[in-house]
């Protein structure tokens, strides 16, 4: 069963992390988002993500880091391998006091300026943070994905798969915030 547990002392430092990394992923992945890229980047508009499209299996809502004032709710949709990724799903509704009425509040603003997700298999002692090549993540955009107090955005990220297929591993959206224990990963058929 999945259950949110308050945080404890976050997992060292990220130079530090166990990295289980392959290279097949991140060429893989990269190759797909730059298929997925295009159009001019001066036409992007927010998009508000509806309660009816992704329906969170784990829901909490929680301060935002350096904000006490302003809170955000966390809704985890899924987490899914397919291949050698693993997707994580994040519905986030930003509830800001410290902004106009209209205001876009942007997923970089609602995670406290510190977007470090990681999954974490406790039982092989392994974690795994988003895919990376030449710095920069395969996930939303965090700086220009945004929403409205009270609308929701999707945030997505993709890690490499877990070693031996887990059937549940723990999620740390942020440091500051609970874990989510015992998460369950989607396994899509192989072709």
């Amino acid at each position: 069963m999945t259950s949110i547990r308050a945080a404890r002392s976050p997992l060292a430092p990220r130079a530090g992390r166990t990295r289980a990394r392959t290279v097949g992923a991140v060429a893989a992945v990269l190759l797909l988002a730059a298929a997925c890229t295009g159009g001019d980047e001066d036409e992007i508009e927010p998009v508000t993500v509806g309660a009816d499209e992704y329906q969170p299996v784990v829901e909490m809502t929680v301060p935002v880091p350096r904000s006490p004032e302003d809170e955000v709710t966390v809704g985890v949709v899924a987490l899914t391998a397919d291949g050698p990724t693993t997707q994580l799903q994040v519905v986030l509704t930003p509830h800001f006091t410290s902004v106009e009425p209209g205001d876009l509040v942007s997923i970089y603003d609602m995670f406290g300026n510190d977007v470090l997700p990681t999954i974490v298999d406790v039982d092989a002692v392994t974690s795994y943070e988003v895919v990376s090549d030449t710095g920069t993540d395969l996930e939303t955009d965090v700086n220009r994905a945004s929403a409205r107090n009270d609308e929701a955005v999707l945030y997505q990220a993709w890690f490499p798969r877990p070693q031996g297929d887990p059937a549940a591993v723990d999620l740390w959206l942020h440091p500051s915030w609970p874990a989510i224990e015992d998460f369950p990963v989607t396994y899509e058929p192989e072709d």
